[in-house]
């Protein structure tokens, strides 16, 4: 979740476009070139020299894609014999064995044949944030889908599930990190006591609400023996946005930076298929196809971790605003309100 209100929204693409508030978001200078209509701006001074020169990139032309302070970022670099790649920047609480984990469910899906931005060179530190030059993933997201789009993507998502099934034995859980059905949060970091206490003092019914959400999700899921569910290894945001296709084909799959160990439920609900029945059918139906069907367990669970995902959601936003001071009420409440939980007066 954003910890900042401005952000700099930008495809995993060729080319992109920047203004002036890129320079002043990165602390750079921005040269603008004109290619056709398009003014694609590229950094000249935003990335620390330091990184730049352990990387061996000094002289190659470097285009800001995403960068807000604090949070994964990304450029783009050209001029290599290979081809382009993506220089990643990764969010302030990054660490070596968080990294590790993703890394190397990367390279697995990467030595399967996806297209998945895998690193392409080494793992450096400089002033306490992790960069690493990573593989770049052509084509573009559907943007809004249409119902065979969403289709294309349900089948997607069950083909890279099955190509990282197994996994999960051999890697365990990421460090941090744990299945949804196992608590109210996923990050293990969110202290769910201390956000309602400091949701409380903001919005006593909101607090109300938040901790009723938490309390009948917990009951549903323990209703249906959710915690007899299977796990393996999950993309942790298979949302449209970082699904890239190229002529009506898959491309590739960027940003696994909440890649762990979950259930297939979980992963249905974070891909956002409330929203897309068609989605959840074609998972269904190529899964079946693929020898790995969801189980009964599994299909009475999509409700109800759908709803725990949902409170996950507030939950993040909550840390946030406890940590910040900064509470997105209304975003908080439109998670909760997906819950099914009755909205409490004060």
């Amino acid at each position: 979740m954003t910890d900042y209100s401005v952000i700099l929204r930008a495809r995993h693409c060729s080319c992109q476009r920047i203004t002036a508030a890129a320079a002043r978001s990165t602390g750079g200078r921005v040269s603008a070139d004109f290619d056709g209509d398009r003014l694609t701006a590229v950094l000249t001074d935003a990335l620390p020299s330091g990184v730049l020169e352990r990387l061996g990139l000094r002289g190659h032309r470097i285009t800001v894609l995403r960068d807000v302070p604090g949070q994964n970022a990304n450029w783009l670099v050209e001029g290599f014999p290979r081809g382009r790649m993506v220089l990643r920047r990764y969010h302030a609480r990054a660490t070596p064995a968080d990294l590790s984990y993703e890394h190397a469910v990367l390279r697995h899906l990467a030595k399967a044949g996806w297209v998945v931005p895998e690193p392409v060179g080494e793992l450096v530190q400089h002033e306490g944030l992790w960069y690493c030059p990573t593989r770049f993933v052509p084509g573009e997201p559907a943007g809004q889908e249409s119902a065979g789009q969403r289709r294309r993507r349900g089948r997607d998502l069950a083909r890279l599930h099955i190509a990282m099934r197994g996994l999960g034995e051999r890697m365990g859980q990421r460090p941090g990190w744990r299945a949804q059905h196992g608590g109210v949060t996923v990050p293990t970091s969110i202290d769910w006591a201390a956000c309602l206490r400091g949701l409380a003092e903001v919005s006593p019914r909101l607090a109300s609400q938040a901790a009723a959400a938490a309390v009948q999700t917990r009951d549903a899921l323990a209703a249906i023996g959710a915690g007899g569910l299977p796990v393996t290894v999950v993309h942790g945001d298979f949302a449209e946005w970082n699904v890239h296709y190229e002529r009506g084909r898959l491309a590739g799959v960027i940003d696994f930076g909440l890649t762990h160990l979950d259930s297939r439920p979980y992963e249905l609900a974070i891909a956002r298929t409330y929203r897309s029945p068609e989605t959840i059918d074609a998972y269904r139906a190529e899964l079946a196809r693929g020898g790995w069907p969801l189980s009964e367990l599994e299909e009475a669970a999509i409700e109800p971790v759908n709803r725990a995902f949902r409170v996950d959601m507030a939950a993040w936003q909550m840390d946030h605003g406890r940590r910040t001071g900064d509470y997105d009420l209304a975003m908080i409440e439109r998670q909760l309100s997906r819950t099914g939980t009755s909205l409490l007066t004060s």
